[in-house]
């Protein structure tokens, strides 16, 4: 009985943690140590741009960007928000807070219908409080609700063996989370491919199972296309088009390998080299696992197929994000679910590994764990070593790393092998290691934690004067719950070129120095001198300059973008007769 209560009593206090790290200081600046890009000042603007001009001005639509087409779903859920609560960096986000807490109710329950409660409270445990998961939970960002609706096919898909109504749904929700985040696209083929690698491994047929999963995606599919796309396809096309071809696919082979290269090797901005930087023991253990399960059928019995629906979905997510060109932090959240319930077993299993870690006559998975133990190594080399990147570091830690890796394994399977300690204590540790790692990041942050966003927002609207229009990638989010006109600039992609000709610009928001927007500077040479600057502010460590454009300026401006339109001298007397009806 006293050990029932002590267990409850933990599960309500690492809930109450886990609710108060995402709602604490909500207002506060962003971990800005999360990712190298300046998406973590201006995305969360970006995405709510349509909702707040719906109501602070009455319409959606301001100028020729319009996020709300590429995700319907949230732009309603924050003009609801809005509207109930008001406009604010806190409202906004709260959403993201709301949609986490239920991916760990989600996740939870489908870890405990999979693999039992062990592993289930390991995972949802270590899901909450995964900082590099956690700090994007924070964030008005599309990442975490389209993750909400991945783990909920998750769910569905562990239930599909009490019918085919099960599946349908698997199939529906995941078209739902494309239509909120369209780089979760990867998913798509995770639940048909892991229908049928578990039905290889158990033996059963699942083509009525697949035929329904896919049968759903279709459903959905042409649903949202028919209510949605096709009534907004130009401008949906023009978004994708710009995103697909700038941002995501590679131009060229070698782009495509330098793209890979980037994403398995290079520890400052790769995907991997993050992953050992931010979740080092979490991701070994889901490396652990992944080998586990390939080479040991019985491992990939537990669960019911669980384990091939996790393995799919974590390794699409790794291929697509290193494929792309672009791929900053908050783009990995939606594997991140995957990556900590593959740990999570791994925890559990961790003294079954340990016996399993040598065996002579398996020369090839001694070989792979050779290789996995090298590469984990090669991280924790360069991120000790704290050098710059250069492929020479590179091979010459891949040198090193190998050979001790081996010696690393040898010596741990003659320690076990003599049974000199047991590992029976493997699993907390593992957890208590992932605990204070996690925790001192959070902490770091909580007590360092700034408002210079917040307080560069209240500056500006008390500048500002009202019916003032602002451009420039920081103004939504700059003057998110001010009651003026805001637009980002982004060419080949929105109200570009000519934007403050076009839009009656009164004030232009810049970020300086090497971020500093290269448009601004070759268009409006004449604007951005500091005799028209008004305000010049750090955001983390991004500084903005606020720029005023004077009335004189303005009528330059419109007067150039007319002149354009005027036909040339030795045509307009042509122009002339055409005019009159001449020939």
């Amino acid at each position: 009985m006293k050990k029932r209560a002590a267990i409850v009593i933990l599960v309500l206090v690492a809930t109450a943690l886990a609710v108060w790290a995402r709602v604490v200081a909500l207002d506060a600046d962003p971990d800005f140590r999360l990712c190298w890009s300046s998406g973590l000042l201006t995305d969360e603007g970006f995405y709510t741009h349509n909702a707040r001009n719906a109501v602070l001005l009455g319409h959606a639509r301001t100028n020729e960007f319009n996020n709300m087409v590429l995700s319907p779903l949230v732009h309603a859920a924050q003009a609801a928000v809005f509207r109930l609560f008001g406009v604010g960096y806190p409202q906004a986000r709260a959403i993201s807070v709301v949609c986490s807490l239920l991916t760990l109710l989600v996740m939870y329950a489908a870890l405990r219908r999979a693999f039992g409660e062990r592993v289930a409270w390991l995972g949802a445990l270590i899901l909450a409080w995964e900082h590099a998961y956690l700090m994007y939970n924070r964030m008005a960002l599309l990442e975490t609700p389209a993750t909400l609706f991945l783990a909920l096919a998750f769910y569905t898909w562990v239930r599909r063996g009490e019918g085919l109504a099960w599946s349908m749904l698997t199939g529906m929700l995941t078209v739902i989370a494309c239509s909120i985040k369209s780089l979760c696209a990867f998913f798509i083929p995770a639940p048909l491919l892991a229908s049928w690698w578990s039905g290889r491994t158990h033996k059963r047929d699942t083509r009525w199972e697949i035929a329904a999963t896919a049968g759903g995606m279709l459903m959905a599919g042409l649903l949202y296309a028919g209510v949605w796309l096709l009534p907004h396809w130009r401008e949906y096309r023009h978004m994708s088009d710009f995103y697909l071809t700038y941002q995501i696919l590679p131009r060229n082979f070698m782009e495509a390998y330098a793209d890979v290269r980037r994403a398995l090797l290079n520890y400052q901005y790769g995907l991997m080299g993050y992953l050992f930087a931010h979740m080092p023991v979490t991701i070994f253990l889901a490396l652990t696992t992944t080998l586990l399960a390939i080479f040991r059928r019985e491992e990939r019995r537990r669960g019911n197929g669980a384990v091939e629906f996790l393995l799919v979905w974590m390794w699409l997510g790794i291929a697509l994000l290193s494929f792309i060109r672009y791929a900053p932090s908050r783009y990995y959240v939606p594997v991140y679910p995957a990556i900590v319930a593959l740990a999570a077993i791994g925890i559990v299993r961790l003294p079954d590994i340990g016996r399993m870690v040598w065996r002579p006559h398996e020369w090839w998975a001694h070989l792979l764990r050779t290789l996995m133990l090298g590469y984990a190594t090669y991280f924790a080399l360069v991120f000790l070593l704290q050098v710059p990147f250069s492929w020479d570091v590179v091979s010459l830690t891949l040198w090193l790393a190998f050979p001790l890796a081996a010696v690393i394994q040898w010596v741990l399977h003659r320690l076990l092998s003599e049974n000199k300690f047991s590992l029976a204590w493997a699993p907390a540790a593992a957890l208590a290691v992932i605990a204070v790692w996690n925790l001192w990041y959070f902490t770091s942050w909580y007590e360092n934690r700034q408002y210079t966003l917040k307080h560069l927002a209240e500056k500006l609207e008390h500048i500002l004067p009202q019916g003032a229009v602002v451009a420039g990638n920081c103004a939504p989010g700059l003057c998110l719950d001010a009651p003026v006109s805001t637009m980002l600039v982004i060419p080949r992609l929105a109200n570009y070129p000519d934007p403050i000709e076009r839009y009656g610009v009164t004030h232009v928001v810049v970020l300086d120095g090497i971020q500093g927007e290269w448009w601004w500077r070759k268009d409006y040479p004449e604007l951005l001198r500091r005799r028209n600057r008004i305000l010049r502010e750090w955001v983390g460590p991004y500084a903005i300059s606020v720029y005023r454009v004077p009335g004189w300026l303005q009528e330059a401006y419109r007067w150039r973008l007319h002149s354009h339109r005027l036909p040339r001298v030795q045509h307009s007397a042509t122009a002339a007769r055409k005019g009159k009806g001449g020939s």
